[in-house]
């Protein structure tokens, strides 16, 4: 027999049949009004009922199995489970039940276990549910930015967090490296999957340059959820900072030995140009390194200098107060005649090819030979080096994987008059760049008529730089073709811009950059160019027509074209004393239309233009003399008759 439930319950489920079935809940009776507000207080709290939950909150991956038991140890009417999904029905027969989903995929679900007591009382416990999902992905990036990162400027990383819940437990975490930088994390109540952007302000210096920047989702769901904290990384984001040559110290006070070097080496993105200024160097020296025996005491100032500035180091070089005797003068004289002796001028031997160009982990191979008696040939070099022998008149210096930037390979010759010579083989190790890639600085999206904006172009990892041109192409015409003058050998990366002005004729125009090697006659033929992928310009400009006028004899049709070219597509408006209704086509066609001025106005969000229409009657009045002429025709024309 199904129980009746009194109309008032604060809470009209089954669980208080017996509490309705034992008198109280009559609301005419004293006790109902007497008691109902300490049933209200009563119903609900977990403190005042007897039940308990086991675990007293869940939290459970969105599709994942849920358990949780509910049990009481006082006499009972029933006792079952509330739920959406798993709801177990009232029984009377048992102190402990369970509330059971194998694959939960309610985002929202509030199980409630409940009690009829013995003595008519009705309680419930809530079981708090948490049902979570990891990110789909986490991703790093920079926000209008492509390319390196200028040292002391202000840019964005966006961390983007794709379809988590519940989001009130989430916390994105900032890494450079394994140092923390920020933690962000959210009030939003929301329990069902959103996506979440934060970004991040960083102004990176030169201790920036290589670092890895990456951003973490972290989920955490309290002491009952998954331990560890479900984590989900973004790839890192390696940042590369060009900054200026900045050297530790301005001055440097050398002493005077038998050798002097003066370095002149530092730190800087791109790598630097050396220059060197002194009135004792009589040649121009754009090494970092100035080594040598013979240099005089005085100053020497060192510059470096790359795209983004320069900085000086001034070395003194001090003598050690030491006058050399004429003996010393003597020995040096002679030690300059035997290093004289061994220029390539009077060097009796032969070195196939002149020059050697080869790709980095190249193979590479030159003969060097002689015709004259000698006493011993070989190479020297850092790799590939043949010992001197005596029995040869043409040896080979070969490298199977050339893996140097800087090598300079000698080959040397012993006369059996005792004269020794040298003579060193060029070397030119090259790399094609590892990626090319046009972008435009400081913008998205079409870009106006008229108005000017930069391109720039990004080589990667190119070798050397020195024989590098950048050439700008808009479809298949060369605009312009930047080269560099760094002696650098070691791989750089290299930025050039390009300023434009695109006007209508631009829209739909691909611009793209190309790096080419030029390495000579010895280098590879043609020569290796990189090209970068297309960079499509969408323009915008007003409409313009041709003329602003144009008469039209109206015949048994009339055709009025006020079509214009212009982007975005233009919208046509009419005006005339002889038109009666609105026209938005850019055509005006009519076998009705009276003759007068017809005003064509076109507009887009760049401006408007208007064309004037003059159609014109082809009604012919005849004059007098017409008429007099016409007649006279006539007459002559029946007399001959």
């Amino acid at each position: 027999m199904n129980q009746k439930k009194n109309p008032v319950s604060i809470n009209p489920n089954p669980r208080l049949q017996m509490f309705w079935l034992s008198g109280w809940g009559n609301p005419n009776s004293a006790h109902f009004k007497d008691s109902v507000s300490q049933l209200v207080s009563l119903t609900g709290t977990q403190a005042e009922c007897p039940v308990q939950i086991n675990p007293r909150r869940v939290v459970v991956r969105y599709g994942g199995s849920v358990a949780v038991s509910c049990s009481t140890s006082v006499p009972h009417q029933g006792i079952g489970w509330e739920a959406s999904e798993g709801a177990v029905p009232m029984t009377k027969d048992k102190n402990l039940i369970t509330w059971r989903v194998s694959e939960l995929k309610e985002w929202v679900i509030k199980p409630i276990c409940f009690i009829n007591y013995k003595t008519g009382e009705p309680c419930e416990v809530k079981l708090p549910v948490t049902v979570y999902k990891t990110p789909d992905s986490v991703s790093i990036s920079t926000v209008d930015h492509s390319g390196p990162m200028m040292e002391g400027e202000q840019y964005k990383l966006q961390c983007d967090v794709h379809n988590v819940a519940p989001v009130q437990y989430l916390t994105v975490k900032w890494y450079k490296g394994e140092t923390l930088l920020n933690q962000t994390t959210f009030t939003d109540s929301i329990e069902t999957p959103v996506n979440e952007t934060v970004t991040l302000q960083i102004r990176p210096d030169r201790d920036d340059d290589g670092a890895q920047y990456r951003c973490e989702a972290e989920l955490d769901l309290g002491a009952e959820g998954p331990q560890p904290h479900p984590k989900s990384l973004s790839k890192p984001l390696n940042v590369e900072v060009h900054y200026k040559p900045r050297h530790s110290n301005s001055t440097e006070t050398i002493i005077k030995k038998d050798e002097v070097i003066l370095d002149c080496t530092v730190k800087a993105n791109p790598a630097p140009r050396y220059t060197w200024r002194s009135d004792h160097l009589e040649e121009e020296i754009s090494s970092s390194v100035l080594k040598s025996s013979t240099l005089s005491p005085g100053n020497y100032t060192c510059i470096a200098t790359n795209t983004r500035g320069s900085n000086s180091k001034v070395f003194i070089v001090k003598s050690t107060g030491i006058r050399p005797t004429f003996w010393t003068v003597l020995i040096f004289s002679h030690l300059l005649l035997v290093s004289l002796a061994g220029t390539q001028a009077g060097c009796p031997v032969q070195i196939n090819p002149r020059r050697a160009v080869v790709r980095y982990g190249g193979s590479v191979a030159a003969n060097c030979s002689t015709s004259v008696p000698h006493q011993g040939i070989g190479w020297e070099a850092s790799e590939g080096a043949v010992p001197m022998t005596k029995d040869k008149n043409l040896i080979t210096w070969r490298v199977s994987e050339l893996k140097e930037w800087v090598i300079k390979p000698i080959c040397f010759i012993n006369y059996k008059t005792g004269e020794p010579c040298e003579v060193q083989l060029p070397v030119t190790v090259y790399k094609t760049p590892d990626s090319v890639s046009i972008s435009t600085v400081d913008h998205s999206g079409p870009m106006m008529e008229g108005e000017q904006y930069k391109l720039q172009c990004d080589i990667y990892n190119v070798a050397p730089v020195q024989d590098l041109t950048v050439k700008w192409y808009k479809g298949q015409t060369l605009l312009n073709q930047p080269t560099f003058t760094d002696t650098s050998k070691t791989p750089v990366n290299e930025t050039v811009t390009l300023q434009i002005r695109p006007d209508r004729d631009d829209d739909g125009a691909q611009y793209r950059c190309e790096a080419e090697l030029d390495l000579g006659a010895e280098g590879p033929q043609p020569h290796p160019k990189s090209l970068s992928k297309p960079l499509n310009v969408e323009v915008h400009y007003k409409p313009r027509h041709s003329n602003s006028t144009e008469t039209i004899i109206k015949k048994d049709e009339v055709i009025l074209d006020c079509t214009v070219k212009a982007n975005p597509a233009p919208r046509y408006t009419w005006r005339s004393d002889h038109l009666e209704e609105e026209i938005s086509s850019s055509v005006l066609k009519s076998s009705t239309l009276s003759p007068g001025n017809y005003t064509c106005i076109a507009t887009n969000t760049r401006g408007s233009n208007s064309k004037v229409f003059i159609v014109k009657s082809t009604g012919i009045r005849p004059t007098f003399w017409t008429v007099l002429t016409f007649f006279q025709l006539s007459v002559a024309l029946i007399i001959v008759m």
